[in-house]
C-alpha cells in the first residue's frame, strides 16, 4: 500500500475510488465504506483513503486533542481492510481557505484522477463545509465522476462515531468500544526500562509509552492481551500513571503516564522489541497505595481476578 504525506505535488496516474474524512478509529462506520469503495475497484481503479495531516477542526479550534489511532496504527487498519493508498494532505492555509469547487477542481478531480467518491451523508469539505452532498449529486452529474453514498453503521440504535468509540474508553467500557471499532483497542510501542518495581513485588512487567496524542482510556488495570515477535500471550496491564507508594525509596506524587504490563508466565529479556498490549476488560480505577506491602496484595488480587477472567473468556 502507497503512503503519500506532507507534499501537495501530487499526481496519481491512475483513477482513483476516493474516500474523504478524518478516519479517527477506521471504526466500523469507515470499515463499512471502504468495503463500499473496495467492491467497485474494478481493472486499473486505486480505491484511496484521504485525509489531512493536521485535523481541520483541531486547527480551528486551536484544540489537539487525542486520537484513537497513531499513524501507524491508521495505515495498518487502512490496508487491513482493503485501501491501495493513503493521502494525508497538508492542511496548509490556503487549503483551508479554498473553495469546495476549487478543491474538487485542482485536488481531487487534477491531482488524485477521481472516478467515484464513496463517502458517508455527512461529508463536507472545502471553506466552511460548503462541499456537502447536494454540492457532490450536482457535481458528479456535470464532471461525470460516480457517487455513491454509505448509509451510517449503528450499534444499540445509534450511529457509530469516534466521539461514542472514545466516551465508552473514558469509563473504561472498552468490551463496548471494541465493539464499535471491530477490533479491539489498545498500544503498541518499544519496551523500554522502568522503575523494576513490578520485579521487586514478584511480578515482572514490560513497561511502554502511550504513543504521544493517542487517547488514554480510564486509568486503571485491565485484562490484556500481548502480541510480541509473533506471539499471543495473556496477562495484566495498568494503563495511565502508574501505581505510586510512599515508603522511603518511592516518593508519593512520583507519576509517570505509560502502560507497565505482566505477562502471565513469561520471562524473557525483551528489552527494545515492540509489542501490541490490547485491552480486555476493566478491572478496577488505579489508586495510591502507601506501602510496597499493600501494593503488592493488591497485584496479588488483581492478579487472581484477571487470571479467572481468562478461565471464562
Amino acid at each position: 500500500m502507497f503512503y503519500i504525506h506532507e507534499t501537495e505535488k501530487i499526481r496519481q496516474e491512475r483513477p482513483s475510488i476516493i474516500m474523504i474524512g478524518k478516519f479517527d478509529g477506521f471504526h466500523r462506520g469507515h470499515q463499512k465504506i471502504l468495503r463500499e469503495a473496495v467492491a467497485d475497484r474494478t481493472g486499473d481503479r486505486q480505491v484511496v483513503v484521504f485525509t489531512f495531516s493536521r485535523s481541520p477542526q483541531a486547527v480551528l479550534t486551536g484544540r489537539g486533542g487525542t486520537s484513537l489511532n497513531t499513524r501507524r496504527e491508521k495505515l495498518a487498519l487502512a490496508e487491513r481492510f482493503g485501501a491501495d493508498g493513503m493521502i494525508e494532505y497538508p492542511f496548509t492555509e490556503e487549503v483551508r481557505r479554498m473553495s469546495a469547487e476549487t478543491f474538487l477542481h485542482e485536488i481531487l478531480l487534477e491531482q488524485l484522477r477521481v472516478c467515484e467518491i464513496v463517502a458517508g451523508p455527512d461529508c463536507r469539505f472545502g471553506y466552511e463545509r460548503q462541499g456537502d452532498m447536494a454540492f457532490l449529486k450536482e457535481k458528479s452529474r456535470e464532471l461525470g465522476f460516480a457517487l455513491r453514498i454509505v448509509e451510517k453503521e449503528r450499534y444499540e440504535g445509534e450511529v457509530i462515531s469516534s466521539s461514542r468509540i472514545r466516551a465508552a474508553l473514558l469509563r473504561g467500557d472498552v468490551e463496548e468500544a471494541d465493539t464499535m471499532l471491530g477490533y479491539s483497542f489498545g498500544y503498541e510501542a518499544e519496551i523500554v526500562h522502568g522503575r523494576r518495581l513490578g520485579r521487586k513485588l514478584g511480578f515482572p512487567t514490560i513497561n511502554q509509552e502511550i504513543p504521544l496524542g493517542k487517547l488514554v482510556p480510564a486509568m486503571g488495570v485491565y485484562a490484556a492481551e500481548i502480541f510480541l515477535e509473533g506471539q499471543r500471550f495473556r496477562g495484566i496491564a495498568n494503563v495511565g500513571v502508574k501505581p505510586t507508594v510512599s515508603d522511603g525509596e518511592e516518593k508519593a506524587g512520583h507519576r509517570i503516564a505509560g502502560i507497565e504490563t505482566s505477562i502471565f508466565d513469561f520471562h524473557q529479556d525483551v528489552y527494545g522489541k515492540r509489542a501490541r498490549v490490547e485491552l480486555k476488560h476493566f478491572i478496577r480505577p488505579e489508586k495510591h497505595f502507601a506501602t510496597l506491602e499493600s501494593l503488592k496484595g493488591q497485584v496479588e488480587r488483581d492478579t487472581k481476578i484477571v487470571r479467572e477472567y481468562w478461565k471464562r473468556a
